[in-house]
């Protein structure tokens, strides 16, 4: 991809409602009009749609389905919640390159990527991520509290999510606790949370992101078609990538300030409301050991409280459910 594609399709991104000419793309960024040609024909290959005509100029219609960091960057100039923004092509692993993007400096990050190649989720469990059809993200935070605060941190942002995806769903969006999201009890998002620190103080926690955005039933393995959705699935249209995005940062951003500023017990309510697991048997998988029964409560504290099958009330912090 040429240096300058980011530019001209930043450029032609912001200029969607007119039609821009090559000479006006070019004197912009100082390079002559058959670089922009050049440009915007590569584009075109990749596939977006872009009307050219001559002595009018160039109109972008449509986007590929890929990430370009010039449009992405454009579109969260004004977040408060990261300080960098990189964009991939294809990684084997966003949590990844989020970790090694930590050494040596105390930025707050958005890592973005098209592809995952070895994409992971909580419990070590693979999560397929197809390229152009998802959206594959850690955010790398930096907040300065105790560790005993870290469950919260997950009830806070999935509430966020959920909001997000209810947005460009018809139906139902819910929660699995403590932080997989459901439409109609398929799996459509999940995230990992991971901590570094050192022996008294958190240095950064990495929120890998995983949400099936455009997927169709067909592009979903024959071994999870039964258990997962997109939420192209539950709408009318095509999932637009970066107005997704641009919405998505928004909330997290919302949520975050909360998590940081108000107790658990101040979204506890609406926590519940918002989750799928009530008035039903479960499968709770809990340090290797399983056991049936039924969530009764969340504690302010964001612990589940769990009714067994002999009638033992237990509190989980962290556990896998299976609905």
């Amino acid at each position: 991809m040429s240096k300058y594609s980011q530019d001209v399709i930043k450029i032609l991104y912001t200029h969607q409602s007119e039609y821009i000419s090559g000479q006006d793309i070019a004197d912009e960024l100082h390079i002559s009009r058959a670089a922009v040609k050049k440009v915007i024909d590569q584009l075109k290959a990749d596939g977006c749609q872009i009307d050219s005509i001559n002595h009018k100029g160039h109109q972008l219609n449509q986007l590929a389905d890929q990430w370009y960091s010039g449009i992405v960057s454009h579109i969260l100039s004004d977040n408060q919640l990261v300080t960098s923004i990189n964009v991939y092509d294809t990684v084997e692993s966003t949590q990844t390159i989020a970790k090694q993007a930590l050494v040596g400096n105390n930025d707050t990050m958005i890592i973005l990527s098209d592809e995952q190649t070895k994409g992971r989720g909580r419990f070590n469990r693979n999560w397929a991520s197809s390229k152009g059809k998802g959206l594959w993200m850690s955010l790398v935070l930096r907040p300065h509290i105790p560790f005993s605060m870290i469950p919260k941190f997950n009830l806070f942002i999935a509430l966020g999510i959920k909001e997000v995806i209810q947005q460009f769903s018809k139906d139902k969006v819910a929660i699995k606790w403590p932080n997989d999201i459901y439409i109609n009890d398929k799996k459509v998002c999940g995230f990992l949370t991971e901590m570094v620190a050192n022996y008294d103080s958190i240095e950064a926690i990495i929120c890998g992101t995983g949400i099936n955005l455009n997927h169709l039933a067909e592009d979903f393995s024959e071994d999870i078609q039964h258990r997962a959705t997109s939420i192209r699935m539950h709408s009318d249209e095509k999932i637009n990538r970066y107005d997704f995005l641009k919405v998505l940062i928004s909330a997290i951003e919302k949520r975050y300030n909360q998590f940081l500023n108000q107790p658990f017990e101040s979204i506890r309510d609406e926590y519940i409301e918002a989750s799928n697991i009530w008035q039903r048997k479960l499968k709770f998988t809990e340090n290797k050991k399983q056991f049936i029964g039924e969530a009764i409560d969340i504690d302010n504290d964001g612990f589940l409280m769990v009714k067994d099958e002999n009638n033992q009330i237990r509190r989980l912090i962290s556990a896998d459910i299976e609905i």
